[in-house]
């Protein structure tokens, strides 16, 4: 899944640099910095090595098998820490406190969605309402291309309004026993469900993306809507191509040994 998801993203990343490059290179309001010398980029590889170091752990731990995927997250914030502290030292021991006490109300918030949604998925599961849905749904649609179409307008429309946690723990088991009626690859699904509700991080009116992005800015989020119209239709027509072109996407898990 993780191998799948990082072609999709090398695909929709190298489709937003293209379009990039073609509208803004002739712009000639646009501020361009001259290209740097090699010395330039040996000394911002030197300021960033310690950053750069962190992926490198977490992926290098993960495939070797030195911890599993929760464990890298343990891993990463403590290699963290210690850089931050004793080698940037752009974190005072003072602010160490204040720090934790942010990330744990965080976490909680977190934890409070992820624990209602269980609840709500295990409701489903005792009222067998997948089932019925499942029923409902093949008795209406017979054909996987139709059922994926409706699949992406509903995950389009439900990223908009609420965050991956909360769609993915209450969709998740909805959707799930459909995928065999429809021959469904469970990693192809995984992957509509990731893209079209990380779309949905940059569509109004819930999109914190937008938000974050007017703040910085400094721009209201009406301008920031408009601005990225372009990029999301991008994002939309990889996912088009994804969805109906699923080998795309899963050849690379698939050499690997990671599909059926």
């Amino acid at each position: 899944m993780f191998i799948a998801l990082i072609c999709v993203q090398n695909s929709g990343i190298t489709s937003v640099c293209l379009y990039s490059y073609f509208i803004f290179r002739k712009k000639d309001d646009m501020v361009r910095l001259p290209v740097p010398s090699f010395i330039e980029v040996l000394k911002v590889f030197k300021e960033g090595f310690w950053s750069l170091m962190l992926p490198v752990i977490i992926f290098g731990g993960i495939f070797s098998g030195a911890f599993t995927a929760n464990e890298a997250a343990v891993v990463a914030c403590v290699y963290a820490f210690v850089v931050e502290i004793f080698i940037h030292r752009s974190i005072k021991l003072s602010e160490v406190k204040k720090i934790t006490v942010s990330s744990a109300v965080t976490s909680a918030t977190l934890l409070i969605i992820v624990a209602g949604a269980s609840c709500f998925g295990r409701l489903l599961t005792l009222e067998d309402i997948p089932g019925s849905i499942t029923e409902a749904v093949l008795s209406t649609i017979s054909s996987p291309v139709i059922f994926l179409l409706a699949m992406n307008v509903l995950l389009l429309v439900v990223g908009m309004f609420m965050d991956i946690i909360s769609a993915t723990m209450i969709l998740g088991p909805v959707f799930l026993p459909m995928l065999d009626a429809f021959d469904i690859n469970w990693m192809h699904f995984g992957l509509i469900m990731t893209v079209n509700l990380a779309i949905g991080y940059c569509t109004p009116p819930m999109g914190v993306s937008l938000y974050i992005t007017g703040a910085i800015a400094n721009r209201d989020i009406i301008y920031v809507s408009k601005a990225v119209i372009p990029f999301i239709i991008i994002q939309m027509a990889v996912l088009f191509l994804m969805t109906y072109f699923p080998e795309a996407v899963l050849w690379l898990p698939g050499v690997m040994g990671f599909t059926d």
